[in-house]
């Protein structure tokens, strides 16, 4: 039996944990002509919830049109024209064996080049240097070509946030504007960054303001998750008690990527029956693989700042970092040193801050530290 714990894209819905919720409301704002934007921590699962969407809606929806994009790697209005028409090429290719005569005009419009990989033979597009006019007309030029298609369009773009990077002015009201031109394409907006998300779709002198409706993803319950884990060990003849899985939840305060990483882990262990050691022993073994990574972020980092991740790690999380209570337990400089320290490890998305915590991102690192 392959290992069951995913730790990157999505395969299918067996190997998917719950979200049920989630993925009814993302349906319901799309079937009534709403936009939604899915704002999460990184690595709580939200690519895969969207992937895992786009698969429910294809199959028990027979909605087709759909397109994922990652724009992460995006820094500018021509790169998201590159991603948007490489994402359109593919799409098309796997809808017609006809795909180059209905999109040689649009390729013709946006004066790209088709070429195919010498490898692969998969289609590839080319494209010259774009000025922010061009980019412009370009991005008109392929939602119009998408608006086209007679039945609804799902787009959905994962870590929206980046558009706020580009250099060029004005981007968040052109796509405003396209989202209100094309009434039959739903858009789905996706990002790890909260603030910068929050501000684009709730500040009033922002272009989108109140134009998406706006979904937090939080951790999966305890006990569903639990189950889930514990089926799939017994479907592969393992035995592993539920209230140790539950234990290691808490443990690895249930954040999607650490558990499935830590269970894919012990998942593989070669046994019939796991201990408490079995799990300890596949947990040091994680963090000691790590540990280069581990001492590379200490040396990234002033003392202060390392010394002050070290006590948050040791909390499980603090509410007030620069109260004179937690500082005299760890040995901490000023408050004011702390309060320095604690800004610049938030900068570097080394601390985040959620539900009235501050916490360590990297859980694993966190609990490195908590060794230490």
């Amino acid at each position: 039996m392959k290992n069951p714990f995913l730790l990157y894209g999505y395969k299918s819905p067996e190997l998917f944990c719950d979200r049920e919720i989630e993925v009814q409301k993302l349906i319901n704002a799309i079937e009534n002509g709403r936009n939604i934007t899915l704002i999460s921590l990184r690595r709580i699962g939200k690519t895969g919830l969207i992937k895992h969407l786009l698969y429910h809606i294809n199959r028990e929806k027979n909605i087709q049109n759909t397109l994922y994009l990652d724009i992460m790697s995006t820094t500018n209005l021509s790169d998201m024209v590159k991603e948007i028409s490489t994402s359109l090429l593919l799409f098309e290719r796997q809808r017609s064996k006809r795909f180059l005569e209905n999109i040689s005009e649009l390729i013709s419009g946006i004066k790209a080049k088709l070429s195919f990989n010498a490898i692969t033979g998969a289609p590839e597009l080319e494209f010259g240097y774009k000025s922010e006019n061009e980019s412009i007309n370009d991005l008109n030029l392929l939602f119009s070509y998408i608006g086209s298609h007679k039945h609804p369009f799902i787009i959905a773009f994962d870590e929206f946030q980046q558009i706020s990077t580009y250099p060029e002015k004005n981007v968040e009201a052109w796509f405003r504007k396209f989202s209100q031109e094309y009434p039959d394409i739903r858009f789905i907006f996706s990002g790890s960054s909260k603030h910068i998300l929050e501000t684009m779709f709730t500040n009033s002198s922002r272009p989108f303001y109140q134009s998406s409706e706006i979904l937090y993803l939080n951790r999966i319950n305890t006990n569903t998750y639990a189950s889930f884990v514990h089926h799939h060990f017994t479907l592969g003849k393992k035995h592993i008690d539920i209230a140790l899985i539950k234990e290691w939840l808490d443990i690895l305060d249930n954040y999607t990527f650490y558990v499935q990483y830590f269970f894919n882990k012990v998942f593989a262990v070669n046994t019939r029956r796991y201990t408490h050691q079995i799990l300890y022993d596949a947990c040091y073994g994680i963090l000691k693989e790590r540990e280069n990574i581990f001492i590379n972020y200490r040396n990234l980092l002033t003392n202060n700042q390392f010394q002050l991740a070290k006590a948050i790690a040791k909390e499980s999380g603090v509410e007030q970092p620069n109260a004179q209570v937690f500082i005299q337990k760890h040995k901490l400089p000023s408050a004011s040193s702390v309060n320095t320290a604690l800004s610049t490890l938030v900068n570097k998305e080394m601390i985040y801050y959620e539900k009235g915590l501050y916490k360590v991102y990297d859980h694993f690192f966190s609990l490195w530290l908590k060794s230490l």
